[in-house]
This record gives C-alpha cells, structure tokens and sequence, in this order.
C-alpha cells in the first residue's frame, strides 16, 4: 500500500509538467518518510519504500511521455 501510494503520488507529480511541483512533492515525501522515522518509530526500509516509490512514479511518467508521445501532436 505504501509503494502504491507513493508511485501514484510520484506519477501525478510528473504529470503538473513542472519541475517546481515534482522537487516540491519529493520534499514534502522525504520530510514524511523521516518524520515517521524519527517520531513514530517506522523502519528504515518503510522510508526507502516511500522513496523507491515515488522514483517508480517518475519514471513511469517518463517512459509514458516516451512511448506514447507525451502529448504531443502529429502532423
């Protein structure tokens, strides 16, 4: 749940087009993951789980633009 939480959080961040929003949310996912680190006691690999998932959601948003386009249209 958490991995699918984060890369779905990580695949909406990418599609705002806006590099301010995707370093803005990947902020605000590390200040969690280690705020529940440090003040709720979850294990490290939680934290990296967060991470690794949001970094899973960029990058299917990349290969997403690749492969289908990005949006763009064809003359």
């Amino acid at each position: 749940m958490i991995l699918t939480t984060s890369t779905l959080t990580g695949l909406f961040s990418a599609l705002l087009r806006s590099a301010v929003a995707v370093i803005l949310v990947a902020f605000l996912i590390s200040v969690v993951a280690i705020a529940g680190v440090v003040v709720y006691g979850a294990s490290i690999f939680t934290a990296l789980l967060v991470v690794a998932g949001f970094n899973l959601g960029l990058i299917a948003a990349a290969l997403g633009y690749v492969l289908f386009g990005g949006g763009t249209r064809r003359a």
